[in-house]
């Protein structure tokens, strides 16, 4: 476990947030090609490794997560030199207050630390003594005096803003940190490239990961559009819910296996989300089962990924199933989760690849 530890402590250091993925994009290129028969980055960020399968004429399946991170914006510079900013992705404002950031130069060529300023406490008034300011009332303090010198040092409108990196060991065999949404199936997806360079694929495999899902959730499509797989499986997270404020609102927990998704479903906004083509979720549920790894149903309401739109694309659509990892504290600075949880979802996807031969009937109506 010790290993997984460290390869997503150097993955959650990268700073990455939709839009600003070019250093990790880089990272996971270079990695894939160790192991790929070709590596392809389009003109969005999206890293595509294929592998070509003992059977070219097979149905193609392609595993694919999402690289990028939520984060904020520089938006203006104060005359004083403290930075308002806006959210990139969904960050909760009510977890903003005194945290540490890393705030961009906008050539991107260096970052400076920064503090998400907290009322004092001792002069806090009553009236805001329990509530959480708007995000338009908060600030960055990146300890520089004036709107000159913050200019100076290369910070502007549209400077990229991340949490700290702070990845530590939680207890016996958790982890705790920032970006773990969705350094975890980047993670995944690395080992997927592995396997598949010691384990020729029966049929092509593309292992992608996607950009700028935080932002908008269509980073992927022009990949989809592009190679119209047969097949998909998505790996990303999903919420824990085994904490004393969710009350297992739904049966997803911490050390008790990844999960395999019945739906997901924005819930508001723009209608998205992913009920599972039927025959390739049961060929998950049904693998775990035979490797006798634990798993888990999930069925959130909340919740958009990748392949709310990606099943769509292309000229007949994609047969799309969804594997997550439970995860605590989505979307904050410090998300919490499962090392056992990754490994068995690791195990689970190398051998639903491997054993994805194109003997899976994906037709519906029958």
């Amino acid at each position: 476990m010790e290993k997984v530890y460290e390869q997503l402590k150097a993955l959650t250091e990268v700073a990455a947030p939709s839009g600003f993925e070019d250093p990790l994009i880089s990272i996971v290129k270079r990695r894939l090609e160790q192991y790929a028969d070709e590596v392809d980055v389009d003109r969005v960020g999206n890293v595509t490794a294929i592998f070509k399968g003992k059977d070219p004429g097979g149905p193609e399946l392609l595993v694919f997560a999402h690289l990028d991170e939520v984060g904020l914006m520089v938006c203006k510079i104060e005359e004083s030199g403290f930075l308002r900013f806006e959210r990139i992705g969904g960050v909760p404002e009510k977890t903003l207050l005194g945290q540490f950031v890393e705030v961009f130069a906008v050539d991107g060529s260096r970052s400076y630390p920064g503090v998400i300023g907290a009322y004092a406490h001792h002069l806090t008034p009553d009236e805001a003594k329990r509530t959480i300011p708007a995000r338009e009332q908060m600030y960055i303090d990146v300890g520089m005096g004036s709107r000159e010198e913050v200019l100076a040092a290369g910070i502007n409108a549209g400077s990229p803003v991340t949490y700290r990196a702070s990845l530590t060991r939680l207890g016996k065999y958790r982890i705790a940190g920032k970006a773990l949404d969705n350094r975890i199936g980047v993670y995944l997806l690395l080992q997927a490239a592995e396997y598949l360079h010691r384990h020729r694929p029966a049929v092509t495999v593309y292992l992608v990961a996607s950009v700028q899902e935080e932002f908008n959730v269509r980073g992927l499509l022009p990949v989809f559009q592009k190679l119209q797989p047969a097949a998909a499986i998505c790996l990303d997270i999903t919420p824990a819910c085994d904490t004393p404020d969710l009350k297992m609102k739904y049966e997803i927990a911490l050390g008790k296996g990844p999960a395999v998704t019945q739906m997901n479903f924005h819930g508001r906004g723009t209608l998205g989300g992913l009920i599972p083509n039927p025959r390739l979720r049961r060929f998950l549920e049904r693998t775990a089962e035979e490797m006798q790894l634990p798993y888990q149903r999930e069925v959130v309401i909340g919740v958009i990924t990748d392949d709310a739109f990606t099943q769509l694309a292309g000229d007949e659509g994609t047969a799309m199933a969804h594997l997550s990892v439970p995860l605590r504290y989505t979307h904050a600075p410090i998300e919490t989760a499962d090392l056992r949880d990754i490994q068995w979802c690791a195990s689970l996807i190398n051998e639903a690849i491997s054993r994805f031969d194109g003997s899976l009937d994906l037709s519906r109506g029958r």
